[in-house]
């Protein structure tokens, strides 16, 4: 009786155990399945794939809590990483937070975010909504604010010290969980040696190990000015401009890597690990050469607290009207002009516009030379002119070879003589071809060559002095050259059309505006003393 007693108490309580047991085993499965996902191992052949089921308190040994994210939405983020619980921050290498970190690329001497770049459309359209959603909390982050080497060194420290600060600030406004200010390490790299080196190393440029020769030399004395003094100088500075070419934009950067703690459930199953990279180091022949050490206290040629403005506008005179000879008139005749360029900052395109005002009479004389001829004109350099290429206190940017368009509006009165005289208004338009010249070194003074070819079409009536009806009137008052009858008359009768020259010139150019650094604006000034207003 006691032995069917408990064989009955066996049977009842085997579906109960059973489940248990099926639960038990079917954690293991999944902790076996995850430990093999993570370790790149397969699962066993017969076995489907295992999907992710929503805890609960009833079915997991889990704790009690929302969904852990799943850090495969992470993987195509090289600048995402995880950091399992009670694990060390690692420590990257040069080379290594260059491979893995984002980077916000920024227009030159700019500290504001660009709209368009590409990391900065990924954060927000991308990244952003799946850290909230999964309400990850950041362990720590590394922000590395940069320079390209042109320019005052102290410019260059500011730039980058904002670049990484408006970074932070923009990662801070979007992630919804509070960020800790010790939990973040902003680094500053004043002129970004470390990543040129980098960059030419990977390039296999042939460059690379002067240059890594000369930060080896005088970096680790932090002699920046010496290292750029014997940039500039290698190869009567041809290194330094092609440098400046292809390097130095991507330079103007802010990288950043964030390291998040990592889900508990991930935590359990794998660690951050970031796979050594072999140190660069430059591979020197017997036959490099590198200039001798160039003297450790330089000339200061401009205060470094000065910082270039970019030209806005400049203003322009044709020296060919300035001293004319008008034949007919019989005399010298200066024609008074006046011209201004605007200058953008991207691109080859500039735009222009004119006017011409000499205003001679001579009544004794009979000889009146009046005209208002007002024009507007773009110009295509084949040069780019794109702040990009051509930074601020390099020259100017606009300059060489360039083609026009124009279109002009003209009213005259001339006359030579008491029986010659004209008076009217004409249209043209054309072409022109063109060379910019600097005077200076900094570029502000400029001459210009120009020739422009096109048609002008006017009406016109002619007229003469005293009345052409009457022998000796002497009235002193000029008349239309019009012998019909009076009722009849209308002005602008006549017609001229010319196609062929229309315009040469030899114009003196200056620039009279600047574009303005830290914000928005002209000036007349060229420089900008902003370090010592915001230091």
């Amino acid at each position: 009786m006691a032995l069917l007693l408990g064989a009955a108490l066996l049977l009842m309580s085997a579906p109960a155990s059973a489940s248990v047991l099926s639960m038990v085993d079917r954690n293991d499965d999944v902790a076996d399945a995850a430990a093999k996902e993570g370790s790149g191992q397969e699962p066993a052949t017969g076995q489907a794939p295992l999907q992710a089921a929503s805890p609960t308190p009833k079915q997991s040994p889990l704790p009690v809590g929302p969904l852990f994210p799943d850090t495969a939405d992470y993987a195509p983020y090289s600048y995402i990483r995880f950091i399992p619980e009670n694990e060390a921050m690692p420590e990257l290498t040069d080379e290594e937070f260059y491979d893995i970190a984002g980077k916000v690329i920024f227009p030159i001497n700019k500290y504001y975010l660009p709209k368009k770049d590409s990391l900065i459309m990924q954060l927000q359209r991308e990244v952003f909504p799946l850290i909230n959603r999964d309400s990850l909390e950041l362990a720590s982050m590394i922000i590395r604010g940069a320079a390209s080497p042109e320019g005052p060194t102290r410019w260059n420290k500011f730039l980058g010290e904002h670049r990484a600060e408006t970074l932070l600030k923009f990662l801070r406004d979007n992630i919804n969980q509070p960020i800790n200010e010790e939990t973040f390490n902003l680094e500053i790299d004043i002129e970004d040696y470390r990543t040129l080196c980098i960059m030419m190393h990977r390039a296999s440029d042939k460059d690379y190990a002067v240059v890594q020769t000369y930060c080896d030399r005088y970096l680790p004395r932090k002699n920046i000015a010496g290292l750029k003094y014997a940039l500039q100088h290698t190869r009567q500075g041809t290194l330094w401009r092609r440098l400046f070419r292809e390097y130095f934009p991507r330079l103007r950067a802010a990288r950043v890597v964030l390291f998040f703690k990592a889900p508990r459930t991930y935590a359990q199953q794998v660690a951050l690990e970031v796979p050594p990279l072999p140190a660069i180091r430059p591979y020197l022949t017997d036959s490099l050469v590198l200039p001798e050490n160039p003297p450790m206290t330089l000339p200061v040629k401009q205060s470094p607290l000065r910082i270039p403005r970019r030209e806005l506008l400049s203003v322009k005179s044709n020296l060919l009207f300035d001293f004319a000879y008008v034949p007919g008139y019989n005399r010298w005749c200066p024609i008074p002009n006046v011209a201004i360029e605007y200058y953008p900052k991207h691109g080859h395109f500039t735009y222009g516009a004119s006017i011409d005002f000499p205003w001679w009479q001579h009544y004794h004389e009979y000889k009146f030379f009046q005209i208002r001829n007002y024009q507007l004109e773009a110009r295509y350099y084949f040069r780019s002119g794109d702040i990009s290429k051509n930074p601020p206190g390099e020259g100017a940017a606009f300059r060489g070879l360039y083609v026009q368009g124009y279109g002009h509006l003209g009213l005259f009165g001339i006359c030579f003589d008491a029986n010659r005289g004209w008076v009217g208004e004409g249209i043209g338009a054309g072409v022109g071809v063109g060379y910019v010249l600097p005077l200076s070194h900094n570029g502000h003074w400029r001459l210009e060559f120009g020739l422009q070819a096109g048609f002008f079409g006017c009406k016109y009536d002619p007229y003469k002095y005293e009345s052409p009806f009457e022998d000796d009137p002497h009235d002193d008052l000029y008349y239309y050259k019009y012998y019909g009858d009076p009722s009849l008359f209308k002005k602008r009768q006549y017609r001229f059309t010319w196609i062929g020259p229309t315009r040469v010139g030899i114009s003196l150019s200056y620039d009279l505006l600047y574009r303005r650094v830290a914000k928005k604006g002209a000036s007349f000034i060229s420089w900008e003393d902003w370090l010592r207003k915001n230091m």
